[in-house]
């Protein structure tokens, strides 16, 4: 009988350990970060199949697909690129994994280099906000609303 009786208090006390438990998890899981992962990380599995000095554009494209970009000026070097980014909570997003792989190939498309760029490679450009000069006068808030009137004939 006294097993009975301690029997409730028992599993009062295992419902608010297993409450508390529950509580304490579900804190810890809301401190994990949102992670946003974009642009094309090719796998170092892939990236062993390409050899420089053999693979091709062709070979390059099977492995890890098509580049991010090609080069502006250079349509024989091609980037992949890709960023990781982490947000805690209400903090700012911050970037915590940046690499950019570029591709240079030769003239008959065979590959010569890899060079690699991670977040340390990269540079600050500031946004300059200026305005471009044009020819021509600047008219008054009266020239156009009247600017017209009497121009066009009836």
């Amino acid at each position: 009988m006294k097993f009975a009786a301690s029997t409730p208090k028992a599993l009062r006390r295992s419902l608010k350990t297993g409450a508390s438990v529950s509580v304490l998890l579900l804190a810890l899981t809301a401190c994990d970060p949102k992670v946003a992962l974009r642009g094309n990380a090719p796998l170092e599995s892939r990236l062993e199949q390409i050899s420089v000095g053999q693979s091709t554009k062709r070979d390059v494209v099977a492995a890890i697909g098509t580049p991010s970009t090609i080069g502006t000026f250079d349509d024989n070097v091609w980037y992949y690129m890709s960023q990781r980014r982490e947000t805690w909570a209400f903090y700012p997003t911050e970037v915590t994994e940046n690499q950019v792989l570029a591709f240079h190939f030769d003239e008959g498309g065979t590959l010569q280099t890899i060079d690699t760029y991670d977040k340390d490679a990269l540079t600050e450009v500031n946004l300059e906000e200026k305005e471009t000069p044009t020819s021509g006068r600047t008219m008054s808030i009266m020239e156009q609303l009247f600017g017209n009137l009497g121009k066009f004939g009836t």
